[in-house]
């Protein structure tokens, strides 16, 4: 594992996209644990955390996340059996990891998945997927070339109650539609979000590789995220 910094990553993140071919280190058996690690362990990570490490056909053996108090809350709900990074790349690193959960800031979502592929590491990803059509058509492309398992968290695709919505709407149940209101909370109650002044970043969070591939930004409480709520950064 080198060290690089943000200028540097995406670039070379890219050059190693288009020219590894890693195989998976060996073949799950029937009677194994499958070792998963979670990248990213704000609400969702955790979320996915408690949902996995419930299995008994799953080992968390990792959990990574830039932000210090939060891969601190993911370590004390595996009673500190799970390795800790800030890197995910270390996780990759490693030969016994047969998945991931990602749940980092939308704009990691495409890039991780695609190096965790060519990393011979199956993954599920949290949604958005990717934040472009380009982003999702090159993870894709990585996932069939690597021959990897890549599902995205779009639990209403999947969930009998929304499957039966869609056959009674396309049944023609209902009749023709011809109007749907539709709405989305974009502030916080009571008082918003507000717009408060850019500031240098906590010493424990690691915000050169929280932005990662994304355009370069000053530290702000609203584009890190607001309390436990979906990332404001855009």
């Amino acid at each position: 594992m080198f060290e690089m910094n943000r200028r540097t990553f995406v670039k070379s993140s890219a050059i190693a996209a288009t020219s590894l071919t890693i195989m998976p280190s060996h073949v799950f058996g029937a009677n194994e644990r499958l070792n998963v690690a979670v990248i990213g362990c704000g609400r969702m990570g955790r979320n996915n955390l408690s949902v996995y490490s419930s299995r008994n056909d799953v080992n968390i053996a990792a959990v990574c996340d830039v932000y210090e108090p939060h891969l601190r809350q993911a370590a004390q709900m595996t009673d500190g059996r799970a390795a800790t990074y800030i890197d995910f790349r270390h996780i990759l690193d490693r030969k016994d990891i047969d998945a991931v959960i990602i749940a980092s800031p939308d704009h990691w979502h495409a890039l991780q998945t695609t190096l965790a592929c060519e990393a011979g590491v199956d993954v599920f990803v949290e949604k958005p997927a990717s934040l472009t059509v380009a982003e999702g058509r090159r993870m894709v492309q990585v996932a069939r070339r690597t021959g990897r398992i890549v599902q995205v968290g779009t639990m209403q695709r999947s969930v009998p109650v929304f499957q039966n919505v869609i056959r009674i709407i396309e049944g023609g149940m209902l009749g023709p539609i011809s109007f749907v209101r539709t709405w989305i909370v974009g502030n916080e109650y009571p008082d918003g979000i507000g717009n408060p002044a850019d500031e240098p970043p906590p010493a424990d969070l690691d915000w050169d590789l929280w932005l990662g591939p994304a355009p370069e930004a000053p530290y702000n409480i609203n584009r890190f995220g607001i309390g436990d709520r979906w990332s404001t950064f855009r």
